[in-house]
């Protein structure tokens, strides 16, 4: 009996059906992507790496591979990048790489953390508050402003920060930040969804306000979300260089420092390989940063405290 049963389970295979096919090939086509990808990138990086230590001639003469003899190496690329990423800000008056460097921190920081933070106190009153009339139509005010094209405001913006005396100025400029609305607010809001509104019970039997349920309870519980997006945030305002050109003229960022670099036809940077140093060293930070941060920024979401 039990070998007759045996057979019969040999015998039997499932249906055919497209979605047991899909489940099968989407994740190989997926992972097969990314590793194409992560390829591709390491390969550039690699490629970048190697031709900001090579000499002018030695990239003329092999522009891809490593540098072939001794005279074909030129470690000075970096040094003479470092020494001429200079910004002229008055006749009178230059940014060097430590000003820069110190201006696209205030810069990068400020912003990113104000936007992020007024991001994710917005998004919690809409996400957890939505019974409430009022808050229903911001929502749909919401929607309107991130997905309605309202273009040609740079010039009104700037007449407002003059009106009120923040235009040029490092704190006018972090106030400006403060929106808390676009692709920042819908990620935020889309994580306080997926947060069980039972912790904000429990603290309101414990005798918790509002506010502190909020500040000390809830927010802290999506301090993965909130680190993700400031990185990504810091990263999209260190490589911006037009918002401070424009609002900061007197605040030069090291990445107005690099877009200016491959234009200059200074002798000692004019060769492509002390370009691509100068970006190198400009992206460095930006790379120990995250290597700083990686660990806590790719765990999740702590669960727990609830007990049904």
């Amino acid at each position: 009996m039990e070998n007759a049963t045996k057979k019969h389970y040999k015998r039997y295979k499932p249906p055919f059906t497209w979605r047991t096919v899909t489940r099968k090939i989407f994740p190989v086509a997926v992972w097969s992507l990314l590793l194409i990808w992560t390829i591709v990138f390491l390969a550039q990086l690699l490629w970048g790496l190697v031709t900001s230590v090579k000499s002018a001639w030695g990239f003329y003469i092999d522009p891809i591979f490593f540098p072939k003899g001794k005279e074909m190496w030129q470690f000075s690329n970096y040094a003479a990048a470092f020494k001429n990423i200079r910004v002229q800000i008055t006749n009178t008056e230059t940014a060097g790489f430590f000003r820069m460097l110190v201006n696209s921190l205030l810069f990068a920081v400020g912003n990113a953390f104000l936007s992020v933070l007024t991001a994710a106190l917005a998004s919690y009153i809409l996400a957890k508050y939505n019974r409430i009339r009022w808050v229903g139509a911001l929502w749909a005010i919401v929607l309107i402003t991130n997905y309605l094209p309202i273009s040609s405001s740079t010039a009104a913006n700037i007449k407002l920060l003059n009106d009120l005396g923040l235009f040029d100025s490092m704190l006018g400029n972090w106030l400006w930040s403060c929106g808390a609305f676009g692709a920042v607010f819908l990620m935020y809001y889309a994580s306080w969804k997926g947060l069980s509104w039972g912790y904000a019970e429990a603290a309101f039997i414990d005798g918790a306000g509002h506010f502190r349920t909020m500040w000390q309870i809830m927010l802290p519980m999506t301090r993965t979300i909130f680190g993700v997006l400031f990185l990504m945030q810091f990263i999209t305002l260190w490589n911006d260089y037009m918002t401070p050109l424009i609002y900061l003229p007197s605040f030069p960022t090291l990445s107005y420092g690099a877009w200016l670099l491959q234009y200059t036809t200074n002798y000692e940077t004019a060769d492509i390989t002390v370009k691509i140093a100068g970006l190198l060293l400009i992206a460095f930070p930006v790379f120990v940063l995250f290597m700083c941060f990686k660990e806590k920024l790719m765990g999740s979401l702590t669960i727990g405290g609830l007990k049904g």
